[in-house]
């Protein structure tokens, strides 16, 4: 007996100690945060989106004469009611209106990300509980996420001005050091920040990610259980019955009744995959099936009904939950790096600036800044020469491709995320005309470092109106004015 215990006691010690470990790995164990700020974009536009929307007729949804009065929200909602919309008068409605689009704006930008967080779920709850006439799944989903990225303040540790503006300064300051930083691999001046573009793991982004997952989880399974409570979805029926229903249905499918088994089976299919998510999703060799599932699934719904395109939007950018950072990052960077060899007057103030905001906007490593004046160009590829490359920037891809001036700065900018739509307005007729005029003139008129041989001398240097042709070049003729002259000289002269 003495023994059967002992081993009890062992086994339960063993199964604690386990499970511990298991929940310590599951909850707290870094992980990237590159998703959350996908989710956070889209929170943040969704909430600023229907925020908007209420402010086409903004009396009628928050003031005090609204259809769901504020007296009467307040005295149905005691003892719990709280919402900022109670506190502001008819009079001030608008520009408080206005003030709470400003922050869902720099929420869903990642500026001042942990304070905006907090704001946002603040505002869109608030609304959520002044007007309940106007609340559905949506609404729930929104908050939903928007708290649990306020609670853990992870929201701008990727994909975020918060991170950009962090990195910038930091490549601006290296750019302006004095003496000059180089760097190590003989590339003539750094430009790119210290701070890398790929997010660092963290235990708060990784908490997020679990909550928003376990929440998931949450929400299919008693969506699913809730209908097995339905004769149609039973017998198949449901599909045909929200398609037929001409109220919310966006389109005429009613010819989809020919195929009474295909509308049958969609029901089924629909039905299984929400009772299955949450078994089904934690396993990565059928996550992936799942995912695509539910792209599916909240696809089909918002094209049958329109109303509700919003709500699948919204699961859908929390289902990136269960996308894996490095999977995401893939999608905008190069499989192999750097995708872009970036040429530039390492001498020019002015060019080392505008790489300092690039390099701020690399994700990971897509662009290697070349100091042109501290290598050979030819080796970079045969066909460059330091003329051409002091005319203009140039760009060379991992294919041996090479673009410059506006052409060079448009394939950069198709490579950078936040560049995106310039990439895609450069590519508009007529920009790419305009666009190769206005650069030539930036860069012939570019200024640049006047070369010295010591640290006071580049401390107080003057950008010089004529590019040289390299950093360390001939310094120009002494002058021979009587002002510089050698005294004993001028003295021998005059005897």
């Amino acid at each position: 007996m003495r023994r059967l215990l002992g081993d009890a006691v062992l086994h339960t010690t063993r199964v604690w100690h386990d499970l511990k470990s298991g929940l310590d790995g599951f909850f707290f164990a870094p992980a990237d945060p590159t998703a959350l700020g996908l989710i956070r974009i889209i929170t943040g536009l969704l909430a600023f989106w229907s925020l908007f929307v209420l402010g086409l007729d903004l009396e009628a949804y928050l003031g005090r004469g609204s259809w769901a009065s504020a007296d009467l929200v307040w005295h149905a909602q005691r003892p719990l009611q709280w919402s900022i919309w109670f506190l502001v008068p008819d009079a001030l409605l608008r520009p408080a209106w206005v003030a709470c689009l400003g922050v869902l704006a720099l929420f869903a930008a990642g500026a001042f990300s942990r304070v905006t967080a907090v704001l946002a779920w603040v505002i869109i709850v608030s609304t959520v509980r002044r007007s309940p006439a106007s609340v559905f799944g949506f609404d729930q989903v929104l908050s939903m996420l928007l708290f649990y990225l306020a609670v853990t303040g992870a929201s701008g540790q990727s994909v975020s001005f918060d991170r950009f503006w962090k990195r910038w300064r930091q490549a601006r300051a290296i750019t302006l050091a004095r003496p000059p930083r180089y760097r190590p691999d003989g590339l003539g001046r750094q430009v790119e920040p210290t701070i890398p573009g790929k997010p660092r793991p963290s235990i708060s982004a990784n908490l997020t990610i679990r909550l928003i997952q376990l929440h998931l989880a949450l929400i299919y399974a008693t969506a699913g259980l809730a209908k097995l409570q339905g004769v149609s979805w039973w017998n198949g029926e449901a599909t045909w019955r929200i398609i037929a229903a001409g109220e919310f249905v966006g389109f005429n499918l009613t010819a989809l009744a020919r195929w009474p088994n295909l509308l049958a089976a969609l029901t089924h299919l629909s039905l299984a995959l929400e009772l299955l998510y949450p078994v089904l999703i934690w396993p990565w060799r059928t996550r992936p099936f799942v995912l695509l599932g539910v792209v599916a699934l909240h696809a089909g719904i918002g094209i049958v009904n329109p109303g509700l395109a919003e709500f699948g939007v919204a699961m859908l950018g929390a289902n990136l939950a269960f996308v894996s950072g490095r999977y995401l990052r893939s999608l905008a960077t190069a499989s192999e790096q750097p995708a872009l060899r970036v040429l530039f007057d390492g001498a020019c103030p002015r060019c080392r600036g505008w790489m300092a905001l690039l390099a701020a906007s690399d994700p990971d490593q897509i662009l290697e800044p070349v100091d042109l004046t501290a290598v050979d160009v030819r080796k970079i590829h045969p066909t460059l020469t330091p003329e051409a490359c002091m005319e203009a920037m140039h760009v060379v891809d991992t294919q041996g491709r090479v673009a410059s001036g506006f052409d060079a700065f448009r394939t950069i900018a198709g490579w950078l995320p936040l560049y995106w739509p310039f990439a895609a307005f450069g590519h508009v007729p007529g920009v790419a005309v305009v666009g190769r005029i206005g650069y030539n003139r930036i860069a012939a008129s570019r200024p640049r470092d006047v070369a010295c041989n010591d640290d006071v001398c580049g401390i107080h240097s003057r950008p010089s109106p004529k590019p040289l042709r390299d950093r360390g070049g001939p310094h120009p003729p002494k002058s021979t004015s009587s002002t510089q002259e050698d005294p004993l000289r001028r003295r021998a002269a005059d005897d």
